[in-house]
């Protein structure tokens, strides 16, 4: 059923034509697990759908670009089409057209080539005409964010959603249905064991929206009709759908319901859907696509086999390609028969099994399927495990510079952080809109950024290195770009023979001569990606840049370190000084460091006591380093510097600390580890960071990182903030 009509008024009502069954084939506890949201799935009464946007890439130009959905457009890729509009279908034009040759068949035909991300630039853009391939890479992100919209708007409505690609979602109508089959037959709720037959009249609001799937007697009926002159045409409800049972008016109910999310999405969005209706996602998926576009299909249960047989094994998900013909071969299908009818007629489970004795659980799917009783779970969340931007560079053009190659690290590290923006908005959305999701807060992080490259000799290459787990998309981003070149210096330098090409110089030898990158040559470059794998589910606590929710809280952590870490001259550094006009934003910072001590509530004397002990500690120590040493390392007078912050903190605190009563003991629930106790412990860290501060200047690497350091000090500097982070998180 059409959403795009421009005054569709009140849809034609089928007429439901009702032949109950003697004894109902479902009970109740079918109907009361449809509002199980991990159980409706796989039920008898189970109702999924599809949304399908059509033409999805075409439709996303077609309205950037102002036009119509008369209009024949297409999506272009250079000179090939990813998307061809239905309009522009009917000229004869298909995705194996190139641009040249569709024009040939509809001169007046409008192009809208994909967005694109230039060499040396971290942002997509659309520019006029057609884009240069040798210095352009496609951007699919324009897409990817319409599809976020699509995904959120359904997420609204439906409680059950999954993403199955770009342009496709699962939907489970389960918990919608079942309010809808109470509110219309009440008396269900008192059933104990099974169904009653359904009722011979049934409410006037249940109506058929879409396209039902017809057995042969009602095609034949609905033939006749059709051919007979209109005086004489039957107006009785003869060739109309049969309703015998409670699964049929699942599917009633669900037909419009499916039909609301699909108008909800034009109306809001613009974009004409296809739908299909089923008890399962495989046949919801194939009948998604059996009448298109803008319109949807119903199966119901009595008619599966039927509608089976319109399709062969290798049209299923996950039978394509070489599983299928493999099967196919393997049952020695006859090439004139139906290969999912033909299984179905003529092998049992067990002699499938006997056959695929080695793989048993394909042997169970593919019984499964051609049976129509192949049910899979609705995934709220897709497990990602990587994600890669890649370029395969012109023959012609090859990258054979460091400036070249490194602008294209650029690229794919914005291509990336624009994916990233997409996989942390749709856990957002899960978290706010599922209230069965376990995993409220949680978002990814990858722990590992890997680059690889094909030369045109075809000799492939890649190296790998860790990267902190960070909350900030922006700073991801730059540890993206910068990690990135490290690595490709370091892929170049071994593998493309970068010293031959360069006067023997090494790497480190040119960057010691500041040889700018564009002076640099390499091997030429036929292929190169940047990679990000290994992803971690992960709290705000565990990141290593949250320290509070509140943005303005986490600007002044980043400004106190970025004070810690400035170069320090011998004199004793000045602590900050104390403000009596305090803001309500460093109130809140403070509150946040020393929440531990207001949960304790010990008396002001006794946390002064501590504070004199920790304050002590710290400057007996720097007095022994002064006189062992005339020249204080850094990260020594960091650690002082940081004691000090926190003493004027504590201080400070006080002023807006309620006072309680005084006592000498600690409550029995008071934390023992507290902030001041952490510091106490700094020691340890401070040895331990000496022992790598002397060995990252005698090797100029990290044991810990497994990368290449070039400045010793600073590289110290960020292993003290890890380290201070823990102890801020409580680690």
């Amino acid at each position: 059923m059409s959403v795009s009509n421009d005054d569709p008024g009140i849809p034609p009502q089928v007429p439901i034509k009702v032949i109950p069954r003697d004894v109902s084939n479902y009970t109740i506890q079918n109907v009361l697990d449809l509002n199980n949201v991990q159980r409706s799935y796989a039920l008898p009464l189970a109702v999924i759908g599809l949304i399908d946007m059509n033409a999805f890439f075409a439709q996303v130009e077609q309205i950037r670009l102002g036009l119509t959905r008369d209009d024949p457009v297409v999506c272009a890729q250079w000179q090939s089409l990813i998307a061809v509009s239905y309009a522009a279908r009917k000229f004869g034009i298909s995705r194996m057209d190139t641009i040249a040759s569709a024009k040939t068949k509809c001169p007046n035909l409008k192009i809208g080539h994909a967005a694109v991300f230039k060499q040396g630039e971290s942002h997509w853009a659309y520019v006029e005409g057609l884009p240069n391939q040798s210095i352009h890479k496609v951007s699919l992100d324009p897409y990817r964010r319409e599809s976020r919209k699509i995904f959120k708007i359904l997420l609204e409505n439906c409680d059950l959603v999954e993403k199955a690609s770009v342009d496709e979602c699962y939907l489970d109508l389960g918990r919608a249905v079942h309010q809808k089959l109470v509110e219309m037959f009440p008396n269900l709720i008192h059933e104990k064991n099974q169904l009653p037959p359904i009722p011979s009249q049934l409410p006037s609001s249940l109506q058929w929206h879409g396209e039902i799937y017809k057995s042969e007697t009602e095609e034949s009926l609905a033939l006749d009709q059709k051919l007979l002159p209109q005086p004489q045409k039957d107006q009785s409800d003869s060739s109309s759908p049969v309703i015998r049972d409670w699964d049929d008016i699942c599917m009633l109910i669900g037909s419009k319901i499916l039909l609301h999310y699909r108008q909800v999405l034009y109306e809001e969005l613009g974009y004409t859907t296809s739908g299909g209706l089923a008890r399962n996602k495989l046949l919801a998926k194939l009948a998604a696509g059996f009448k298109k576009p803008d319109n949807q299909t119903i199966i119901r249960t009595q008619l599966i086999f039927r509608f089976l047989n319109n399709f062969e094994l290798k049209d299923v998900t996950g039978m394509g390609g070489k599983t299928g013909d493999t099967v196919v071969q393997k049952f020695d299908v006859p090439p004139d028969r139906n290969s999912i009818t033909f299984l179905r007629e003529n092998f049992t489970l067990a002699a499938i099994e006997e056959e695929i004795h080695n793989d048993l659980p394909l042997a169970k799917k593919i019984y499964e399927i051609v049976h129509g009783n192949h049910r899979l779970e609705l995934n709220q969340r897709v497990d990602v495990k990587s994600m890669m931007s890649r370029k395969n560079f012109l023959v012609k053009k090859p990258v054979e510079t460091m400036a070249d190659a490194y602008g294209w690290v650029l690229v794919f590290a914005g291509d990336l952080y624009n994916r990233m923006i997409e996989l942390d908005d749709e856990s957002l959305n899960l978290s706010m809109l599922q209230s069965s999701n376990k995993e409220k807060g949680a978002i990814k992080r990858p722990k590992t950024v890997s680059i690889h490259l094909t030369t045109t000799g075809y000799s492939r290459h890649s190296k790998q290195a860790p990267i902190p787990l960070i909350r900030s998309l922006d700073k991801l981003k730059d540890v993206f770009e910068t990690i990135g070149l490290k690595l490709l210096k370091e892929v170049v330098e071994v593998s493309c023979s970068l010293s031959r090409l360069n006067n023997g110089k090494s790497m480190k030898d040119l960057e010691g001569e500041n040889v700018p990158l564009e002076k640099i040559k390499t091997i030429p470059i036929a292929n190169l990606s940047l990679t990000i794998s290994n992803f971690a589910k992960t709290s705000d606590s565990s990141l290593i840049d949250s320290y509070s929710v509140n943005d303005q809280s986490k600007e002044n952590i980043e400004k106190m370190f970025a004070e810690v870490n400035k170069p320090i001259v011998n004199e004793e550094p000045t602590p900050p000084k104390k403000d009596n006009n305090i803001s309500k934003v460093d109130k809140e910072y403070i509150n946040k460091l020393f929440t531990e001590f207001k949960k304790s509530e010990e008396p002001k004397d006794h946390l002064d006591t501590k504070m004199q002990e920790s304050t002590s500690s710290v400057s007996t120590t720097k007095q022994q380093q002064t006189q062992e040493s005339a020249g204080t390392p850094k990260y020594e007078k960091n650690s002082a510097y940081i004691s000090k912050l926190f003493k004027d903190f504590h201080e400070t605190s006080q002023k807006f600390k309620e006072p309680s009563p005084p006592s000498n003991k600690r409550p029995h629930n008071t934390p023992k580890n507290d902030i001041f106790q952490a510091l106490k412990r700094r020691k340890d860290t401070t040895q331990d960071n000496d022992s790598l501060l002397k060995s990252l200047i005698e090797t100029q690497f990290c044991e810990k990182c497994q990368i290449d350091v070039n400045d010793a000090f600073e590289h110290i500097d960020y292993h003290m903030a890890l380290d201070l982070s823990e102890k801020l998180n409580g680690g």
